[in-house]
């Protein structure tokens, strides 16, 4: 446990290096049954980053373009999360490219399974993708109305009127429907960003 807790705050957006230091110096044994001050701190923090982490993966709404790319913006993420939302996509997509973009830039894998990190737009680092990428026959006729119908009966499958969760299942629904258009105008280059 100590092991995911040091992990976790690692990736907290408000955690110092001294803290973090401190924590290291910590036994196990306290850190784990949140023996201090210090210990409940730590372990409340990474319970943040993890929650954080969670709620991505669970409700994240992936677009997908005809070119094998799964993509987001992840307008809502607070801890520096992308790496680990971007391994965890990628082992269930291994076949896709999978670009993120956070305040803190484009991350993506390529066709290699590589993480990649840039400072651009997620619609420049689309389009430079969709141009060096073949349209897969499968995805083609996947288009944003019927991609809207999969998510909308995905929901309604998931929604079962005496649980609780329901609920939150009904409000992510009604936010699927807001869909980011994406630019395909943009004229920067990636010419680094996928290097094959």
């Amino acid at each position: 446990m100590k092991k995911d807790v040091i992990d976790s705050l690692s990736r907290h957006k408000d955690v110092s290096n001294a803290f973090l230091e401190k924590i290291k110096q910590i036994p196990k044994e306290i850190l784990e049954n949140v023996g201090s001050d210090i210990a409940r701190k730590a372990v409340s923090m990474s319970w943040e980053v993890n929650g954080d982490l969670h709620e991505h993966k669970a409700f994240l709404r992936l677009s997908i373009s005809p070119h094998g790319i799964l993509y987001a913006k992840l307008n809502k993420m607070k801890h520096y999360n992308e790496i680990p939302l971007l391994n965890f996509f990628k082992k269930r997509f291994p076949t896709f490219i999978i670009l993120f973009e956070s305040n803190r830039g484009v991350f993506a894998t390529d066709q290699n399974l590589s993480i990649l990190t840039a400072n651009l737009s997620l619609e420049e680092a689309l389009k430079e993708c969709e141009e060096k990428l073949p349209i897969d026959p499968l995805l083609l006729d996947l288009n944003e109305d019927n991609y809207q119908n999969l998510w909308e009966n995905f929901a309604q499958s998931q929604i079962i009127h005496k649980r609780k969760s329901s609920k939150r299942v009904i409000s992510l629904s009604k936010k699927w429907r807001n869909t980011v258009p994406i630019d395909k105008s943009s004229s920067r280059s990636l010419d680094v960003f996928f290097k094959k």
